[in-house]
């Protein structure tokens, strides 16, 4: 007869089989059960070896570093989200830029769209969308060389109009002397609050959500008013 395993016992008539709770969870109790179990049932004329009783409770101690481990990086993930968003708090009141696409319209004012270019451009046209994808404004943009540059929009629509205050998108599409060019948009700005609520720090510039990632550059409040 073979040796009866670890989670193979028997059942004997009139006793209920032990049993695992739920989920799996194994505590020092159950194991301590089960193995006492396996143990009376266990074949006479073929009892279970010492090394595998020893195998059996080297097993169970694994298991129990290892939860124990697990709660350890668990608090070590606590303190270091902690120290993370303490860190990320700082951030309000400096100056960023990020890789982004929008721009925040408030109170009926205009604003800065910004963008990078790798190349020097001849021209090119600026489309700026609301929330819904409308096209709200296009503005023609004369040349410009290589680097940073920004594009002004008063906040108004092809017709003249002031815009609903909110989010708007734009991007360009611009020529170079190889014909199309690649220029990157970007959010320009002051870093007004932090959004602690996906779990994960997003910082405000100026009503425009960026992720933490997506910031390319900090600067400090002096050097920015400098």
């Amino acid at each position: 007869m073979e040796n009866v395993t670890f989670f193979d016992t028997p059942t004997v008539t009139g006793q209920a089989e032990p049993t695992a709770p739920e989920g799996g969870a194994m505590g020092q109790e159950t194991f301590l059960r089960l193995l006492t179990e396996q143990m009376q049932h266990q074949d006479p004329l073929d009892p279970m070896k010492n090394e595998d009783f020893v195998a059996q409770l080297a097993q169970f101690s694994s298991l129990e570093q290892l939860m124990g481990l697990q709660s350890v990086m668990e608090g070590v993930y606590m303190g270091v989200m902690s120290m993370n968003n303490a860190s990320m708090a700082s951030l309000v009141g400096t100056e960023v830029v990020a890789v982004g696409d929008q721009v925040n319209i408030e109170d009926g004012g205009g604003a800065d769209l910004h963008f990078h270019s790798a190349t020097n451009i001849e021209g090119g046209t600026v489309t700026i969308q609301d929330e819904s994808g409308k096209i709200v404004r296009t503005i023609e943009v004369p040349a410009q060389d290589s680097g940073d540059f920004s594009v002004g929009w008063d906040g108004t629509d092809d017709d003249g109009q002031p815009v609903d205050d909110g989010l708007y998108t734009f991007s360009i599409d611009a020529t170079d002397a190889d014909g199309e060019a690649e220029v990157e948009t970007r959010v320009v700005g002051t870093v007004t609050e932090m959004d602690y609520s996906t779990g994960t720090p997003r910082p405000s510039v100026e009503g425009v959500v960026v992720g933490i990632d997506a910031i390319l550059k900090l600067t400090a409040e002096e050097e920015a008013g400098a």
